[in-house]
């Protein structure tokens, strides 16, 4: 068993061992060698993935011609807020890392290979599964599954901690129903707009006016794969209500009427993901028909 650097040419056999890897992952799809050479294209040298990240680097776990792992990782600049904020010290980021179940040495040894990264640069944070996953793993802001939790346990093992979280919830087969109508008068603005998938995306405005008091973003799954099971999933990338108008109804009519104009053209099942500590929010949406199908997290640990 040894860590080697990645080349472009184990592009094929790093895609195999992904696939395999997040089998049985909630909307995580097989990717194709071209899609996944794009992804780690900036750890060969070749392009750039995020105008915050540099120096990216991947490297996998081989035994013999098998490739058991592998781990991708890049150096963040920090994001910064206004001209008078004081700079603060770039992070390491584990963008993706995998390994097969019962390898328990492979992954430690590409932890490892990430964290020797991080020291040689004088990086004294690393951060897993951010804000740079890959686009085609789940949907954003959706972190890492806890389908995979012995990547999870070889995390906590190695003294990282949970830093943020999100929780999926399905409901397939969905039967829409007639919006309530909310206590709150409102105009509702309809904007369709093809993108990526086989149907269009949905954004439903609240307006007050010139006054936007709510937001409804439901997306085709297929804006982020291409596999043909993700088009009849639509995904609410958003659902907000101004603050003052909380509790007042309108929240869940945009949320109705969205689900019932999508299924209108031909979505059938309906996905979302919340911040793992919004109770409000994972209250409103289990008690209103979604079940959750995993937890996803995000890790961080300060290198010694």
């Amino acid at each position: 068993m040894k860590v080697v650097p990645y080349e472009r040419a184990m592009a094929g056999e790093l895609t195999s061992a992904y696939n395999e890897c997040i089998r049985g992952v909630p909307h995580c799809y097989p990717v194709g060698v071209e899609d996944f050479a794009v992804a780690l294209a900036p750890a060969a040298g070749e392009g750039k993935s995020h105008e915050r990240l540099h120096s990216e680097a991947a490297w996998a776990v081989t035994e013999g011609k098998a490739v058991l792992g592998f781990v991708h990782v890049g150096t963040e600049r920090p994001e910064k807020k206004g001209e008078d904020e004081p700079a603060r010290d770039e992070q390491g980021v584990i963008r993706f890392m995998v390994y097969r179940r019962g390898r328990r040495q492979a992954g430690q040894l590409l932890l490892a290979a990430a964290e020797d990264y991080c020291r040689q640069r004088g990086l004294k944070q690393l951060k897993a599964f951010t804000d740079y996953l890959y686009s085609f793993y789940y949907f954003p802001p959706v972190r890492f599954s806890d389908r995979l939790g012995h990547v999870r346990a070889l995390l906590e093992f190695n003294g990282y901690e949970k830093c943020d979280g999100e929780v999926v919830l399905d409901w397939p087969d969905y039967q829409p129903v007639e919006p309530v109508p909310a206590g709150v008068p409102a105009e509702i603005a309809v904007k369709w707009e093809d993108g990526r998938g086989k149907r269009p995306n949905l954004t439903l405005k609240a307006l007050q006016g010139t006054r936007e008091i709510g937001w409804c973003d439901c997306f085709c799954a297929g804006e982020y794969s291409r596999a043909e099971e993700a088009q009849d999933w639509l995904f609410t990338t958003w659902l907000g209500v101004a603050d003052d108008l909380h509790g007042r109804g309108l929240g869940r009519y945009l949320l109705q009427r969205a689900l019932k104009q999508m299924h209108e053209i031909g979505y059938r099942h309906a996905v979302l993901s919340t911040d793992w500590r919004n109770h409000r929010a994972f209250l409103f949406y289990t008690n209103y028909g979604y079940r959750t199908v995993d937890w996803t997290y995000a890790f961080r640990r300060d290198l010694p």
